[in-house]
């Protein structure tokens, strides 16, 4: 399931003509609050067009890369050619087979979360958080269904039709993924949306009792 090998050629350009940008727009919004030396995961990276903005920051960072789509971790692997402040490890994986090192200061979801039916998607966000330390950052970037309209309802079930016959999405729908993380013991912190709020990025800190 989710299998993005058949469209990674052509990903970028759906994601740019479609979203007008606002898909990498709201992945590097809150990149600014990333400090030195800072252990990053991002889960399903695609193609790495965030590893460009986060090269930009010039500081360095050490990020484990994870993704399961050989054609789509080509790509990003590609764009690293020229950074010198990222120490980035590849790894084509999924999250379920993924073995850390050690514990990250920050997780990224870029629009991985909406893959997953809910059930899946609560192991998910259990898994994320063991590999979390103390206070760290969980960024998502991903679609909103908190405020629908005709147009919203429509381009969503579109694109679930488009990723079920490409890639084989396992979700049916789009989920409250705010609600979600809320309920699974992450505080948010911080928020802001993009594309007529169809798209949100948001931060959150799991909470701690």
């Amino acid at each position: 399931m989710n299998d993005y090998n058949r469209i990674a050629w052509i990903y970028d350009v759906l994601a740019r003509l479609i979203f007008r940008g606002n898909l990498l727009k709201s992945q590097t919004h809150f990149l600014s609050d990333l400090k030195p030396n800072d252990r990053i995961l991002i889960i399903g990276g695609g193609t790495g067009k965030v590893l460009e903005a986060l090269s930009l920051l010039v500081i360095p960072l050490e990020i484990d890369f994870i993704e399961p789509s050989t054609s789509m971790i080509e790509k990003a692997r590609k764009r690293m050619l020229d950074s010198s402040n990222l120490m980035v490890n590849f790894q084509q994986v999924t999250l379920e087979s993924f073995t850390p090192r050690s514990k990250y200061d920050w997780v990224c979801c870029f629009y991985f979360l909406d893959l997953f039916k809910e059930h899946s998607l609560k192991q998910h966000l259990y898994r994320i958080k063991t590999m979390m330390n103390e206070g760290a950052n969980l960024l998502v970037a991903d679609f909103n269904n908190r405020e629908s309209n005709w147009w919203k309802r429509l381009l969503s079930a579109i694109m679930h039709w488009f990723f079920k016959m490409t890639t084989q999405l396992e979700s049916n729908k789009l989920k409250n993924i705010d609600s979600l993380l809320l309920d699974s013991g992450f505080r948010k912190e911080k928020e802001a949306h993009f594309f007529s709020r169809f798209i949100f990025s948001a931060i959150y800190q799991k909470e701690v009792f």
